[in-house]
């Protein structure tokens, strides 16, 4: 099954998760562009819009939780769907970051095939 034209940008400042996940989304066709932080992502947004958003939630210069506010907060932007990566695995980590608008909420360490398959679900809706 191919998912050419599919652009997912990916948020998170460890270098090492994020080779991890764009590695894999190429391998499986996805087109990939990322950003160690939120800062200058709204104005490359807007300019190049993605079908998928995956942010870390814990990052320098903007976190993921004002990020994705301000995603939602944009009509321009609002409709794309924000997977959020944590190391934080409580409920109210979760539920505040789906409460703002995140598709799906995925702890870390995770597993890249479980990555894949809430992505997958994720671009079906």
């Amino acid at each position: 099954m191919t998912r050419k034209n599919k652009n997912i940008v990916i948020i998170e400042d460890d270098e090492g998760i994020t080779r991890l996940i764009k590695f894999k989304l190429v391998k499986e066709g996805y087109d990939v562009k990322s950003f160690l932080n939120g800062e200058k992502v709204i104005e490359y947004l807007i300019r190049d819009t993605p079908d998928l958003i995956i942010s870390d939630v814990m990052m320098p210069v903007i976190d993921g939780l004002t990020l994705l506010k301000e995603i939602k907060a944009n009509s321009r932007i609002s409709d794309i769907p924000v997977i959020m990566l944590s190391t934080h695995s409580h409920e109210s980590a979760i539920l505040e970051c789906l409460r703002a608008g995140a598709a799906d909420y995925i702890t870390k360490p995770f597993s890249t095939t479980e990555l894949l398959l809430r992505i997958q679900k994720t671009l079906l809706k």
